[in-house]
């Protein structure tokens, strides 16, 4: 008895039938990665257009309305004025935007227009935290970081590239800080699939 009556007349997959089983089989795969790539590219430049862009708007909107810097000082009416960022309440920022006209940005899904959440490519969720603050080395700056996480470096790089055209974190108005409460700039940015460090941030330097 032949090998074709032992198995009924069925032929297996050829070499050829499987290759091509297992390129369709490749191309789905690269598919469902590029297309979860797309997302969370997508999710990072939204992020930063509702959240980063919006405030570095409005503060440039103020000042260009009075000539004064938004937070200032950390009161409603930013009357004691020294051009540092001071680092003023999510209550105290809105306020003074109001006070000239100004509608403050968006609170966002978190009911507050200074917080957002993110989750890192890690797995890890962040809740972002977003303030003004002064440096005598850097100026006037926007802070953003995690209290708790620091701030997520695929989040970081994904934002460097939009705003400076590179991911370095050294230069350019968008950096990596390795410590949010005393700033170093001269810190690139570490792998974006590294776990984040506790205390880091991102600072975007402002132009007044």
């Amino acid at each position: 008895m032949n090998r074709e009556k032992l198995l009924g007349g069925n032929k297996g997959f050829t070499l050829i039938e499987m290759a091509i089983v297992l390129i369709i089989i490749g191309i789905i795969i690269g598919a469902v990665v590029k297309g979860k790539d797309i997302i969370k590219s997508a999710e990072q430049k939204k992020l930063y257009t509702k959240y980063v862009s919006s405030w570095q708007l409005a503060y440039n909107n103020y000042y260009d309305r009075t000539g004064w810097i938004l937070g200032d000082d950390a009161s409603d009416t930013n009357a004691t004025r020294d051009g540092q960022c001071s680092n003023a309440s999510v209550g105290n920022l809105e306020a003074q935007l109001k006070a000239i006209g100004l509608t403050p940005p968006s609170e966002g899904p978190t009911g507050s227009s200074l917080v957002r959440t993110y989750t890192d490519s890690q797995g890890v969720q962040h809740a972002l935290i977003l303030g003004f603050k002064y440096n005598v080395n850097i100026g006037n700056y926007i802070d953003i970081t995690d209290a708790t996480n620091g701030i997520p470096f695929d989040l970081g790089i994904a934002w460097d590239r939009l705003i400076d055209d590179i991911r370095d974190g050294t230069a350019g108005d968008f950096r990596y800080a390795a410590a949010s409460t005393a700033p170093q700039t001269n810190i690139a940015w570490p792998g974006a699939d590294t776990s984040a460090v506790p205390a880091s941030a991102a600072i975007l330097r402002l132009e007044f």
